[in-house]
């Protein structure tokens, strides 16, 4: 029996006009991602915690920010990319979680075929 195989976390994305590296291309940078803020203060009963939810596009990344007053911990659910804390980067995937300290720059990169998504937790420092 003969069969076909493909995957398209392996394949070159189609081009042409409207798709996405081609909107890419003609942004002004590549920070492309949505974040939402599940649970806070606002809508639960904490008063030190904040959970969320980022999905990372393809070929993307956030903004990159640093808090001096929260430290966070980051769990990735689905794909693989790059993360950067203070000046050091390395490769995430699935599975993984590590934590951010108070302070230090911190930034995702997406570069792979698939949205990067993950769930993160901020907890504020003890004074």
């Amino acid at each position: 029996m003969s069969y076909t195989k493909t995957n398209y976390t392996r394949m070159e994305k189609a081009s042409g006009d409207s798709s996405f590296p081609n909107l890419l291309e003609n942004k002004e940078d590549n920070v492309l991602r949505d974040s939402y803020i599940l649970l806070n203060s606002e809508n639960a009963d904490t008063e030190d915690l904040t959970a969320g939810f980022t999905a990372v596009y393809p070929g993307c990344s956030t903004g990159g920010h640093s808090h001096s007053e929260f430290e966070e911990i980051y769990f990735i659910t689905k794909g693989k990319g790059v993360a950067q804390v203070g000046e050091e980067k390395f490769e995430i995937e699935a599975g993984d979680c590590f934590h951010i300290p108070c302070g230090p720059y911190h930034r995702v990169f997406n570069n792979s075929n698939e949205t990067l998504e993950y769930n993160w937790v901020l907890n504020a420092r003890e004074e």
